[in-house]
């Protein structure tokens, strides 16, 4: 199985990277198969790495592969997908399998026309990239697994307009209204995800995920980055 992962050299990347290599297997479909293939896509690759991901990547012979460039780039993304191998099968003679975690995005605090061309353009380039992939499979392999990285502000911003307040339980029903040019990316994307789910192009997975404290390295542009920096810059004797 090939492994795309976007936003690879983020800190949920590399970590997500870690797990999959030392597990080395993912389901897909009905079956779990084996990881052969692991691509990290990003804007720029780490001066330095939280975990030694190559020296683990070749202990259990998986192949791992760098790819800088932009997801806003169509071509980019058809580059890191790439076409149906008999190498991305698991060595049993299974068709070729792939699982994609499409976690590349611009944060929060981005302004909107990036975040419109890198969140929403890029999440479609991803996707049409992987149905490309699903369609050039012959004999058909199995839908390819895509799992977007969603937030919670599709769900709005504690607004009196929003649809949820702090006594309701959010499903996967519960309506979208975000009151932010990132939440509205995220939220279109979800809508293409199941879209292309629907039609069969892609076994597509959505998870919003909520902020993570204390977040390793440098603050970033997300407006919920202050939740780290009250803790992590005390500590390191530096003002929050």
């Amino acid at each position: 199985m090939k492994v795309v992962i976007t936003g690879g050299g983020g800190f949920l990347g590399q970590v997500l990277a870690r797990e999959i290599l030392t597990a080395k297997r993912l389901r897909s479909g009905s079956f779990t198969r084996t990881v052969n293939k692991l691509v990290l896509a990003d804007i720029a690759e780490p001066e330095e790495y939280l975990f030694d991901l190559r020296s683990l990547a070749d202990s259990n012979g998986v192949v791992l592969t760098v790819r800088v460039g932009d997801v806003s780039n169509a071509e980019y993304c058809k580059s890191i997908i790439g076409a149906p191998s008999g190498n991305d099968d698991d060595g049993d003679g299974d068709a070729p399998a792939l699982s994609v975690f499409h976690l590349g995005a611009v944060m929060s605090g981005a302004p909107p026309d990036v975040a419109l061309r890198v969140n929403l353009y890029g999440t479609l380039n991803m996707l049409e990239a992987t149905r490309g992939w699903q369609e050039a499979s012959s004999p058909k392999s199995s839908r390819p697994t895509f799992v977007f990285s969603s937030a919670g502000a599709t769900l709005g911003a504690g607004h009196e307009a929003d649809w949820v307040t702090h006594n309701d339980t959010i499903s996967d029903a519960t309506r979208a209204a975000p009151h932010t040019t990132y939440g509205t990316t995220k939220a279109c994307a979800e809508l293409l995800l199941a879209d292309y789910s629907r039609r069969g192009f892609i076994d597509g997975r959505g998870v919003r995920l909520p902020s993570v404290v204390v977040r390793a390295g440098a603050p970033n542009a997300a407006t919920t980055s202050c939740f780290s920096s009250v803790v992590r810059e005390p500590l390191s004797g530096k003002e929050a």
